[in-house]
Order: C-alpha cells, then sequence, then structure tokens
C-alpha cells in the first residue's frame, strides 16, 4: 500500500510533516515573560472543591495586596527570602499555589513545601494544591497524574512534572527534610512549627540547609500568623526585613496610611455610623463600603529605614507616596529582604463590625485575647504586657468592701486549692460567676510538716467540707471541686486524694500551651513494702497560660470598671480582711521573663551557656518573695476553668444557676447588663447635653500593660 493510497481510504488523516513542522515552531517560540500574578491571572483556575468564594479564573484584583508579595518569588527578582506576617485567610497558602504554577509552567526546578503537622500536609495536598492543578489545563497536563502503581508518576505528597518535582512535607519529621537538594522553599504557618525535630534542630533551618547548593538562585517563601512574643519566629524574620505596611488612600483627603486598629471606632447610634475608621489626616469617617476602591490604589511602603535615615510618615500626602514607596532590595530597602505586615481589616470579605465584636469578646480574656492579636492584628501576643504592683492590688481591694466568707449574689460555684510546702498547707476558697469572675472568699494556712504530721491533712480536711452562707444569708453551699498540688509530699498528697471524689491531685506543667486542666493519668499508691494499695487520677496543669490569666485578673481589678460600669471577663475580687500586704506579695510574686536575656545580663558564664537558645519567655519568682497563694489561685483558676467547660455554662445558664442558688428576687436580667441589679456594676452618667458623637474621642480600649 503506498502513500497515496493511504491518503485516499483515510483523508482526514493529518499531514505527517506539517504536524512536526507545527510542534517545531511551538518549541521555538519565545517564554512568555510573565510576573507571577500576570501567569496566575491568565492560567489559574480556583477549583470550587478549594472552598473559596470565587471559584473560576484566578483575579490578583480580588486581592491586590498580593502581587507585590508573591511578584518577588520571580527568578529574576533580587528578593532571596519572602516574609508575610499575616491575619488569618488573607492568602498565605494562595501566593504558594500561584508560585507552584508558575514554577510547573514557567521555571521547572526543586521544590519543597513545608506545613506544621502531617495532616495539615495532607489537607494542604486534598483542599488547595491537587483542586488547583486539575483545574488548570495549563498545569495540570504538565504534572504528572497521582498513581499508586506507577513509581514515575505524583502522590499525594509528592508531584513529578518535567524539569522538577515538589515534595510537601511536615516540619514534624526531619526524614522529610532529608536527603534533597531545594531550589524553591515554601513553608506555611511556621509559627506551628516545633522548636526541635528529631535532636536535628528548627525544621526552618532543616530545610533552609536543602538550598545550599543554589546559592542566590534559591527562593523562600514563609507565611505565618504570628505566636507568643519572644519565641515568634515570624516576627523574627519580619523585624530582621524591611517591615511593609500596605498603603491606603484617605477616600476624603487622600493622604495613604496603613490601616491600624487604632484607628478602628465602635458604632455610634447617635451619628447612625456602624463600626468605622477614622483618617489619620482629616479624621473623617472610613466604612466598610471604601475599601475596595482603597486597595485598588494601594502601596506596599516599607518603614524600616537606614541609621540615620528619615522616618516613615504614619501619614504620607498622595503627591509624596512615589517617592517613599522603594521597591523591595532596590534603594534605601537594598540591605534587607522583603517582609510584609498585614491584618484583618484588610480583607476583602472581612466586615470591620465582626473584628470589633471579636474585639470586645476578648476583653479580659486571655485565651480569647491570644487568639484576637494572632489571627486579626498579626501581632505577636504579650503576656507579659501585663504586670501589677502589690499595692495597687491592696488598694483596689480595700476600696471594693467585698465581704468574706460569704458567697456574693452573682456567683454560682465555689472552688478550693490547696498548695503543699514543707511548713504546712495553704488553701483558699475561691466562688465564681459568669464572664470568669472570681472571688476569694476564704484562705487559710494549716502548719505542720505535711509529710510527716497528719495534722494539716486533717484540718485541710475540715475546710474542704465547709459551706459559706450566701449574700441575703438565707441559705448556705458547700464546695463543688478541691484541688491539691502533689508537687511536695507527693504520696501524702495521693494518698489524701485517692478516697475524696471531688478531690484532685494536681501536677503543675511549665509548657506553653497545654490544657489548663489536662487529661488525667493513672497513679500507683504503694505500702512499705512498694506494694500497689491503691491508685488516684492526676491531673496535669498547664501552669504557663493559666499563670498569664491570673496576672491579668489582677491587672482588671487594678484597672477597674470599663466606661459603661462593667467589670472586664476575667476579674478578681477579693474579701476585703482577705487580702493584705503579704497575701498580695505572694500574688506578684512571679514575673515573665526572657531567658537568653537574663542569661546574657548574668555575671555567670554558666548561667549563659544553660540557656538554650531561643527559649522563650517563662514565668520566674522574684528573688525573695514567697509564691504560695499564688500558686493555689492558679490552681483555683484551673478548676474553675474546668467545671465551666465541662458544664457547658453559657449566660443562660449562669443565671439559672444563680437563681437556684440566691432564689427568684436575685436574678438581674442580664448578669452584666442590668446594672441597678447587679452590685458589680455602677450606673453609667448621663451624657451632657453639649457633648456630640463626632467631637467625642474614641472610648478606651482596655490594654496590656504596666500598673506600676
Amino acid at each position: 500500500m503506498t502513500i497515496h493510497d493511504i491518503r485516499t481510504r483515510f483523508p482526514h488523516l493529518p499531514n505527517g510533516a506539517v504536524a512536526i513542522y507545527r510542534g517545531m515552531e511551538a518549541a521555538s517560540r519565545p517564554t512568555e515573560d510573565l510576573t507571577i500574578s500576570e501567569h496566575a491571572d491568565r492560567y489559574r483556575k480556583v477549583s470550587p472543591e478549594s472552598g473559596s468564594p470565587w471559584p473560576g479564573d484566578f483575579r490578583t484584583d480580588r486581592v491586590p495586596y498580593l502581587r507585590e508579595p508573591q511578584d518577588c518569588l520571580h527568578p529574576d527578582h533580587p528578593a532571596r527570602r519572602v516574609t508575610a506576617r499575616w491575619a488569618a485567610q488573607l492568602g498565605k497558602s494562595t501566593a504558594i499555589e500561584n508560585w507552584f504554577c508558575f514554577i510547573v509552567d514557567q521555571a521547572p526546578g526543586s521544590m519543597m513545601i513545608v506545613l506544621p503537622s502531617i495532616e495539615e500536609a495532607t489537607k494542604f495536598n486534598r483542599v488547595k494544591l491537587q483542586p488547583t492543578i486539575e483545574a488548570s489545563k495549563r498545569i495540570a497536563h504538565k504534572v504528572m497524574p497521582v498513581s499508586s502503581r506507577d513509581e514515575q508518576g505524583s502522590t499525594t505528597s509528592f508531584k513529578r512534572y518535567a524539569g522538577g518535582f515538589c515534595q510537601i512535607v511536615n516540619a514534624g519529621s526531619s526524614k522529610g527534610l532529608q536527603m534533597v537538594s531545594i531550589k524553591y522553599l515554601a513553608m506555611d504557618e511556621t509559627t506551628g512549627y516545633p522548636k526541635d525535630v528529631d535532636g536535628r534542630g528548627s525544621p526552618r533551618d532543616q530545610a533552609r540547609a536543602r538550598q545550599k547548593m543554589y546559592g542566590d538562585l534559591a527562593k523562600e517563601w514563609q507565611g505565618s500568623t504570628p505566636g507568643v512574643a519572644g519565641e515568634c519566629t515570624i516576627s523574627e524574620d519580619f523585624e530582621a526585613g524591611d517591615q511593609r505596611f500596605f498603603y491606603l488612600p484617605c477616600p476624603h483627603c487622600d493622604t495613604y496610611q496603613a490601616l491600624s486598629f487604632d484607628m478602628m471606632r465602635g458604632p455610634d447610634p447617635e451619628l447612625d455610623l456602624p463600626v468605622h475608621m477614622r483618617c489619620l489626616k482629616c479624621d473623617e469617617v472610613i466604612l466598610d463600603g471604601h475599601k475596595r476602591e482603597m486597595m485598588e490604589r494601594g502601596h506596599w511602603i516599607a518603614r524600616r529605614v537606614p541609621e540615620h535615615g528619615d522616618p516613615v510618615p504614619m501619614a504620607i500626602p498622595s503627591a509624596e507616596i512615589e517617592a517613599w514607596a522603594c521597591p523591595p532590595c532596590e534603594g534605601r530597602c537594598r540591605d534587607w529582604q522583603p517582609s510584609y505586615h498585614l491584618w484583618a481589616a484588610y480583607a476583602p470579605r472581612e466586615k470591620w463590625s465582626e473584628i470589633w465584636k471579636r474585639w470586645l469578646d476578648a476583653e479580659g480574656d486571655t485565651t480569647k485575647m491570644r487568639t484576637f492579636c494572632q489571627q486579626d492584628l498579626a501581632e505577636p501576643y504579650d503576656p507579659g504586657g501585663v504586670t501589677v504592683e502589690w499595692e495597687k492590688i491592696v488598694e483596689a481591694a480595700k476600696a471594693e468592701l467585698q465581704p468574706s466568707r460569704v458567697i456574693p449574689s452573682w456567683a454560682a460555684l465555689v472552688v478550693s486549692a490547696a498548695d503543699v510546702q514543707g511548713y504546712g498547707i495553704k488553701w483558699v476558697a475561691y466562688a465564681i460567676g459568669a464572664r470568669e469572675q472570681f472571688q476569694l472568699i476564704d484562705r487559710e494556712i494549716f502548719e505542720g510538716a505535711p509529710d510527716q504530721s497528719d495534722e494539716p491533712w486533717i484540718k485541710l480536711s475540715d475546710a474542704q467540707a465547709r459551706t459559706y452562707p450566701i449574700e441575703n444569708g438565707t441559705r448556705e453551699k458547700g464546695i463543688d471541686l478541691n484541688g491539691v498540688d502533689s508537687g511536695w509530699a507527693t504520696d501524702r498528697v495521693y494518698r489524701f486524694c485517692a478516697g475524696r471524689p471531688n478531690v484532685y491531685a494536681l501536677d503543675g506543667r511549665e509548657p506553653i500551651g497545654l490544657p489548663w486542666l489536662g487529661t488525667p493519668v493513672k497513679k500507683d499508691i504503694k505500702d512499705q513494702r512498694k506494694r500497689v494499695v491503691a491508685k488516684v487520677l492526676l491531673y496535669p496543669v498547664g501552669l504557663f497560660d493559666v499563670k498569664t490569666a491570673v496576672t491579668a485578673a489582677l491587672a482588671n481589678l487594678v484597672q477597674g470598671r470599663s466606661e459603661n460600669g462593667h467589670w472586664p471577663r476575667n476579674t478578681i475580687h477579693f474579701g476585703s480582711d482577705l487580702c493584705d500586704a503579704d497575701f498580695a506579695k505572694e500574688l506578684t510574686a512571679e514575673r515573665l521573663v526572657d531567658a537568653e536575656e537574663e542569661a546574657r545580663s548574668s555575671v555567670s558564664r554558666r548561667a549563659r551557656r544553660l540557656i538554650k537558645p531561643k527559649a522563650g519567655r517563662q514565668w520566674k519568682k522574684i528573688v525573695g518573695r514567697m509564691n504560695d497563694w499564688f500558686d493555689a489561685t492558679v490552681y483555683a483558676f484551673a478548676l474553675g476553668w474546668h467545671l465551666q467547660n465541662k458544664r457547658r455554662l453559657t449566660l443562660d445558664r449562669w443565671a439559672d444557676l444563680v437563681r437556684e442558688l440566691h432564689g427568684e428576687h436575685e436574678e438581674p436580667q442580664d448578669l452584666f447588663e442590668a446594672a441597678e441589679q447587679n452590685p458589680f456594676v455602677k450606673q453609667k452618667p448621663e451624657p451632657t447635653p453639649t457633648s456630640t458623637a463626632h467631637a467625642r474621642p474614641r472610648p478606651p480600649r482596655r490594654q496590656w500593660k504596666s500598673y506600676s
């Protein structure tokens, strides 16, 4: 059969020569010179499976703040490392997806994506990366499909493409961080990484070591919400960079400024204004609806300047914005890598009213305040900002004139905690109400050596059986839950708690982030012949966070009621005769210190060697001051937290408990809203007729600050 016969029988068969030459022509075309943002806008598709509110064509215009940071990752850009200290849900992972698509299509090479855990790594591939590959035709045909039978194909954690590969690993295992050379490194949520992995050091440092062979050709992206001040890795790298903030023009005076939480104001019914911001220059109202138009004209401005340079203004006239808008790694910014800060107010679909609501909910609540600082403000949470002087506590306690050994009308639960020492047992009892209000109603010292004498234990048992009258005097209530610290005379503590179901043996643990009261473990109680005669449950207590909460509660007491007359959430109160100078000194006997800084200032070289690098902050006792009452209060707070969470107490449920204990006539409409019935709320003064909403300054927010 000749070629003419084949053409006759198959008239639609393509001409081989034409096909070959067309392929050669396509292969010889010059590569498109696109930035990463331009490439994403042209070729990336957002899968509906990703959960994005904008499935379909990706458009950088929706998130204009993403353009400059991700364009710094282009191989031709002089930046070597890009740091994004951003709030949650602002596109940190999106930048990684766009970068991956660009690498596959335009600049093939080896890539590593590091997530905090294996669960996060699996979720990133399943929800974000793989749906992006499948939805983007330009990318899908270049990445080898996932196949369990083909060793040359891709897997859920390994993407193979012409000219390179992408390995998705978790920071909790050093195995994935070894044995490969990496040109492109993307690290997500770096504050969630462990400090040390398998004895090989920081996972960030291990991953960066994989880039040594590429030198200045290597590229790195790291994006994360911040962690705790003093040990926040993303803040450390942000401050080492050129510290860029996104400046937006005022819709009224056209002055550029970076949005900050200090510019935000609450709703103003008198002017019919929702939550809004005020311009730093003209003080005009900036509404949520202005945000999109403002962001389209936004500029990233580096606030870090050379040692003898002029500081960058907080408000920049529009005519001068180009002079201050220094490109990354150029001009006055040439000595630093680009680093970016962005908080929740810039999120395209984040309403400012929701941010304000979360702020109000977090006031006085250390757990929520930590989340608000890290996830919304994109700032490291600094528990060390709360410091209280003991004299202020004594003054505040005397001013309140709360009765002792009486359950106040707003409280419905009572807990007690004991701190065991060589000289005796210190014991406290606290009444608890809604919104984390604690009041010390009783305390006592039971003298005697707890490891040798039975007398202090008998007195402690009698104290735990006490009942207290309620404020109106018609009923009495006992203690709901008791705890005993097992750090001293451990065996005696175990024996004391073993036969008492409402008495917990407690064990304080120092690391950050532990539950206030964790899952108990069984401990054996042995006789003199080492035979197990009984068992007891030992409850771990996360000391770092609880101590932070107690110190914040003391600060809230000293700071007093808010402008509307309410006590802030998480406030501690004292019976009038229970808070003397010695007691207050012990309550403030610990402070947060930076172990590394303290070691550097120490005259002892040995002390410096004992401190681990990046040791972070830790609670440390002040020399010459006892801290036993502080420890007992910490354990009482942990027990109170456990009771509230175990019973799932809402405000309505708290109201029910108060009614059950104190009676119907004692129940206010809302425990912390009905000022005329609540003894913890003062009447709000009427505004003066001459005051106007526009002229009235912003109500002061509660800040973590020093009370000295």
